[in-house]
Parts: structure tokens; sequence; C-alpha cells
């Protein structure tokens, strides 16, 4: 299976009470857009206190620095979600795994035994899940301009109707937070194109520091959620809407691409 079987289960413990959300992706007046610009599920859920972020980017027009830690990221989910996307052939299956590799030259080189720890342990959690039937969909594009969003949005894994998102960055409170608000959109977004209540969401934090590590988090996506993310869609979008410039945030991390240009 996808999911470990006490995530199911402690879904099942969480959702036993039944859900109440005011706040549904199908409830027009709520959840529409309160400005022409749209933003991205990613500059929602930027870690950038401040989100100037998305105002270097969309309006002053900055190239964001590819750095090691972005391409790192990139790397470990393209090994990861390899073995979802499509049913690799056994045979095969090493000979997939350093084509990925090999696309990332040194990158791929440094972390290459953690990688492929992690990329197995995909390939037994995707095999397991076509023996039981559980329906998966990786990176499905999913209409986010009925929620203010970008044309499409798309979570990292659809098991059924769950999002599931994955990190790869150093788990922080913040970083947890955003994270949060990251399932949040998506949940919105399929109940506005779909009208299926989504109430969970998965966040999966994979860790190749030392002996790989996959760590599960259950989120329960509540109307204070939902309520955050919409404040936050509306900041950002008035952001590049006007053209503010909401300043650099008095603590950033360092792994933002745009580090050196609000603090170099």
């Amino acid at each position: 299976m996808v999911l470990p079987r006490w995530v199911w289960d402690y879904i099942r413990t969480i959702m036993e009470g039944g859900s109440y959300a005011e706040l549904r992706g199908w409830f027009r007046d709520p959840v529409a857009p309160r400005h022409s610009v749209r933003p991205t599920v990613s500059e929602v859920s930027s870690p950038c206190p401040t989100k100037r972020d998305a105002y270097l980017r969309r309006v002053t027009k900055i190239p964001m620095e590819d750095t090691e830690v972005l391409r790192l990221g990139r790397l470990i989910h393209e090994v990861f979600l390899a073995p979802f996307r499509e049913s690799i052939p056994f045979s095969q299956l090493d000979t997939k795994f350093e084509s990925i590799i090999n696309e990332y030259d040194d990158l791929g080189v440094k972390y290459r035994a953690q990688l492929y720890e992690v990329y197995i342990k995909a390939v037994t959690m995707a095999l397991n899940a076509r023996e039981e039937g559980i329906p998966i969909s990786v990176e499905p594009a999913i209409p986010g301009a009925p929620i203010g969003l970008s044309d499409i949005v798309k979570p990292d894994i659809l098991v059924g109707f769950i999002p599931v998102e994955l990190v790869t960055s150093s788990l922080t409170e913040e970083l947890t937070s955003r994270k949060d608000i990251a399932v949040t959109a998506y949940a919105l977004a399929i109940e506005a194109w779909i009208g299926h209540p989504v109430d969970i969401g998965v966040v999966l934090h994979v860790s190749i520091n030392g002996k790989p590590r996959l760590t599960w988090r259950v989120i329960k996506i509540d109307d204070t959620l939902r309520r955050a993310f919409l404040d936050m869609r509306d900041t950002v979008a008035r952001i590049i809407e006007h053209g503010d410039d909401p300043g650099p945030a008095s603590s950033c991390p360092r792994t933002c691409p745009f580090y050196g240009v609000c603090h170099g």
C-alpha cells in the first residue's frame, strides 16, 4: 500500500466523529478569487514569511537561483515518484534508477546510496498498491482557477482523493505549517473540481541525512486551515497585482533561492 497501515488506521480514528467543515471548494462565494492575479500553490505555501519571494519573481522578474538544495529536492522527488508513474519491469528497475541519477551529475553520485534506498522503498510501496488495487495518480492536473489559483495545480500524489505532498527540507515548525497550507489548497481544488469532500491530507518527509528515513504526517483539513489558505492566497495575489514590496523578513531560511537578494 502507498500509506503505511498505521496511517490508514490513524485516518479512520480521527474521522470517526465525522467532518463538519463549512468552507468547501464547491462553495463559490467564500472561495472565489478576490484579485485578478491567481498565484501558484508554491507561491502561497512558500517558506518566505513576508511572501517577498513572490514579489521578486513575479513583479521584479528576478530569476530564482537554482541552488543545490532545490536540485536535490527535485532529484528526491523524481526518484521517489518514478515507480508510481509507471510499472517498471524488475529487470529494468536499476536501469531506470541510474537514468534519473545520471541526469544530476555529481549531485546524483554524491547521494547515490541514500537515494537508492529511497527508490527501493518507493518500488515496494508502488507494487503493494497495484496488488491491492489502490487508485493512485502522480502529479494529476487539477483545475486551480475556481479557488483563485493558477490554471492547474499538481499534488505530488493522490491516493484516492487524499493529496500526499513530499517534503525534502529539514522539518521545522514553519515548514510543517506551509505544507499544511499546500495540502489544504489541493483539497479545496479537488472539492471544486469534482464535488467530493476532502478532509484529510498527508505530508511525507523524505530525509537522506544519514540513513534514509520516511516520516508520515496526517493532516485534518478543517475550517481553520481552509481560512488560513484563503488569507494567504489573497495576500500573495495582492502583492503581485499591486506590485507592493512587502520587504525582507527578519528571519529567512538560508535555503531560500532569494536569500542573497534580501540579505546579500
